[in-house]
């Protein structure tokens, strides 16, 4: 899978201090962007898809929504241990290796008390749009315009320095891993039709 073999080269780069992180350095290297402007402010608008408290919360309604709809509250249940559970996979690591941001002026890892890596917001729109696109069943045009957003976050926390370009990198393979997890635990599988009575089954439910 493609977004874990880019998470785990970022990773595995910025511990060896390897070229891509060579780049981050590169990236930054005239100074932080400018804190004005419209492609500041286009930026910020971008990056608030990253926000949890916003992104978490369409993908908690989407699974209430849905579970009412399919009437399974176990459905429910598992959103609600994968909402937990992304959050904290994604906090933790950024608590393992406590990487400081660009502000800092350095770039240093096992910092305590920082948490660039990987990028919380890159990770949370990547994870929790995908999640609630993969929950509701969106077409392919929605499920395209959420990965389109979620690259955006990851694009914006590098245009408006706050995080090294790796961080965004592995902040989007952290969060489409979860998504697809999320895609494989929560969300209710249909069947192929049956050929002798034209009818699917999903999840609890059948449907025509």
């Amino acid at each position: 899978m493609a977004a874990a073999v880019v998470t785990a080269a970022a990773t595995l780069d910025v511990l060896a201090g390897g070229p891509l992180r060579h780049l981050d350095h590169w990236v930054f290297s005239g100074g932080l962007p400018a804190r004005s402007g419209a492609w500041h402010w286009a930026w910020r608008t971008v990056v608030n898809g990253g926000q949890y408290w916003l992104a978490g919360s369409l993908a908690a309604i989407t699974a209430v929504v849905v579970a009412w709809r399919s009437r399974s509250a176990a459905l429910l249940v598992r959103a609600g241990i994968w909402l937990a559970a992304s959050e904290g996979t994604i906090r933790g690591a950024q608590l393992a290796f406590g990487r400081t941001p660009p502000r800092t002026g350095q770039d240093a890892l096992f910092a305590g008390g920082f948490l660039s890596y990987p990028s919380g917001h890159a990770a949370n729109a990547a994870a929790c749009l995908l999640f609630a696109a993969a929950l509701a069943g969106a077409s392919r045009g929605w499920t395209a315009a959420a990965h389109a957003l979620a690259a955006g976050v990851a694009l914006a926390v590098v245009a408006l320095g706050y995080h090294w370009p790796t961080d965004a990198l592995a902040g989007w393979g952290l969060g489409v891993l979860m998504a697809c997890a999320g895609r494989a635990l929560v969300v209710p599988r249909t069947r192929a039709p049956d050929r002798r009575t034209g009818t699917a089954l999903d999840g609890d439910r059948s449907v025509t």
